[in-house]
C-alpha cells in the first residue's frame, strides 16, 4: 500500500512572512511590522492569484521595511513621491527650461492618470495603457517618449531607494514613430514660390530685414540671433560665430509652478549648437547696412560686446516683443496667410540647401544639430518641386523609350483607322447586296 504524501509547510526566514492559500483560492502573505505602543503585534497582508505573485509582493514589502522607507512609501501615493524626486533631485540636474517641461508632463499626464495610486500598485500594464492613450490623443511621438523616459528615471530612483523591487518601465513599449498621424501641412519652410516675395517685402523693414536674413540665410535660431554681438560677425571672412543664445529662465515655487521669468543670455541649446556659419553676400550687405543705421543712433550700439539686434536702449531685445513686430509685419504685407514664423525661416535655410543637394552632414553642422537624423527628418520638408524633380529623372532617362512608344501608338492608331474603314466598307457592300436581292 502506497504511503500517503504529507504536505509540509516550508518555514520562511525571519521577517519574510508566511504564505497560505484561502479556501476561495486566493493566496495571502502575512508579514510582521513589529509591535505598537501597547505591545500588540502589527501585521501586514498582501494578496495575489498565485503563490509566486504573493512571494514577490512580500519580498518587495520586506525590502521597503528593512530600508527604513516603509512609512514614507506606505503613507504617500505616486504623485507625492515623484514630486519630491522632481523638486529635490531632477531640478538640480537639468536646465530650468527642461525642468519646466518635466513638471508639465508630470502634472498634465502622469498625475491625472496614475498619480493617486500607491507606487507598488503600478504595473507595466498600468503605464502602457497611459502611454497608449497619450499616443491616441495624437500627441507628438517625441513628447510621449520623453514622458516615458521621465517615468523610467523616477522608477530607477525608486528601485535604488528600495521603494519598489523592480522598475515597471522595463517592458513598456511605444508604437513606432512611423505610425504617428501626420498633419496635412507638413511643409515647414516658406514655399519656393513665396520666398522672393517675402525677401522683397522684408527689405523695407529696418530691424526685420537683417534679423530675418540671419535666420533665413545663416540658419540661426531666433534666440541665437537675438544674443549675437558685433564681435561675433567677421565681415572679412564672411562668417558668424554662434556661442550664446537668449532664453527665458523660469523661477519655480515649492509646487513646481512658474512664478516669474527672466530673460538671460546663456549657453546654446546644445554643445553642438556652438558653431561658425558662413554668410552669403546678401546677409553681409544687410548686416553692414544695419550696422550703419545703429551707429547713426548711438556709436555705443556697435561696440564689440553690443547686441546686434538690441532695443532702442541697446539692451537685449525680448523674444515676445520681437515676435509681435514680426506678426504685425506679416499681417500688414498680406504674408500671414502663409503661416510664417521665425522658425519657418530656419527651415527655409535647411530646405534651400537640401534642394541644392548639399551633403546632409554639412547641413547638420551648419544647423548645429547633434544628430543628422534630426536634420534629415525634421528640417527637410517636401513640396511639389521635389516630385517634379523626381519625375524629370525618369523622363530624362527613359526619353527614347517614351518616343518609341509614341511612334508605336501612332502606328496602332493608323491600323485601327484602316480596320474601321474596312468594316464600314464591308457593311456598305452588305447593304447594297441586300438591296439588290430585294
Amino acid at each position: 500500500m502506497a504511503k500517503k504524501k504529507v504536505q509540509t509547510k516550508t518555514r520562511r526566514a525571519n521577517n519574510e512572512g508566511s504564505i497560505y492559500q484561502r479556501k476561495d483560492g486566493l493566496w495571502v502573505g502575512m508579514i510582521s511590522l513589529g509591535y505598537d505602543d501597547d505591545g500588540k503585534q502589527k501585521r501586514k497582508a498582501v494578496y495575489g492569484k498565485s503563490k509566486v505573485e504573493v512571494s514577490k509582493k512580500l519580498a518587495e514589502l520586506t525590502n521597503r521595511i528593512t530600508s527604513d522607507n516603509y512609512d514614507y512609501v506606505a503613507n504617500n501615493n505616486l504623485e507625492t513621491l515623484m514630486k519630491d524626486w522632481l523638486m529635490v533631485f531632477k531640478k538640480a540636474q537639468v536646465t530650468p527650461r527642461t525642468f519646466e517641461n518635466n513638471i508639465a508632463k508630470f502634472k498634465n499626464y502622469i498625475v491625472p492618470k496614475i498619480g493617486g495610486m500607491k507606487i507598488d500598485e503600478i504595473t507595466t500594464i498600468t503605464i502602457q495603457k497611459m502611454l497608449n492613450e497619450m499616443q491616441d490623443q495624437e500627441l507628438s511621438w517625441d513628447y510621449v517618449k520623453k514622458t516615458k523616459n521621465l517615468l523610467g528615471q523616477f522608477f530607477d530612483y525608486a528601485v535604488d531607494r528600495k521603494f519598489v523591487i523592480e522598475n515597471p518601465m522595463r517592458k513598456v513599449k511605444l508604437k513606432s514613430q512611423e505610425h504617428k498621424v501626420h498633419k496635412k501641412n507638413e511643409y515647414k519652410a516658406i514655399p519656393v514660390e513665396v520666398r522672393d516675395e517675402f525677401v522683397e517685402k522684408v527689405k523695407s523693414h529696418k530691424l526685420l530685414k537683417p534679423l530675418c536674413y540671419t535666420l533665413m540665410f545663416a540658419g540661426l535660431r531666433v534666440g541665437e540671433a537675438l544674443a549675437l554681438e558685433w564681435k561675433d560677425v567677421d565681415f572679412a571672412n564672411k562668417t558668424i560665430k554662434v556661442e550664446r543664445a537668449m532664453t527665458n529662465v523660469p523661477k519655480f515655487d515649492n509646487d513646481g509652478d512658474v512664478v516669474s521669468r527672466k530673460i538671460v543670455v546663456g549657453d546654446t541649446k546644445t554643445v553642438c549648437s556652438q558653431r561658425v556659419v558662413p554668410m552669403p553676400d546678401i546677409l553681409v550687405a544687410a548686416l553692414k547696412e544695419y550696422k550703419k543705421i545703429r551707429e547713426s543712433k548711438d556709436s555705443s550700439f556697435v561696440g564689440n560686446e553690443s547686441f546686434i539686434f538690441g532695443n532702442e536702449q541697446g539692451e537685449l531685445r525680448s523674444y515676445g516683443g520681437t515676435k509681435t513686430i514680426f506678426e504685425r509685419f506679416l499681417k500688414s504685407n498680406d504674408l500671414d496667410k502663409y503661416d510664417i514664423h521665425f522658425h519657418t525661416l530656419r527651415h527655409t535655410y535647411s530646405n534651400t540647401l537640401f534642394e541644392a543637394e548639399q551633403n546632409p552632414k554639412v547641413i547638420q553642422q551648419l544647423l548645429g544639430h547633434k544628430d543628422v537624423k534630426t536634420t534629415i527628418t525634421t528640417y527637410n520638408s517636401v513640396d511639389k518641386s521635389y516630385f517634379d524633380k523626381a519625375k524629370s529623372v525618369f523622363n530624362e532617362q527613359y526619353q527614347v523609350e517614351e518616343e518609341q512608344y509614341s511612334v508605336a501608338n501612332a502606328n496602332d492608331e493608323e491600323l485601327d483607322k484602316e480596320l474601321e474603314r474596312i468594316l464600314k466598307e464591308k457593311e456598305r457592300r452588305r447593304k447594297r447586296q441586300k438591296d439588290f436581292e430585294m
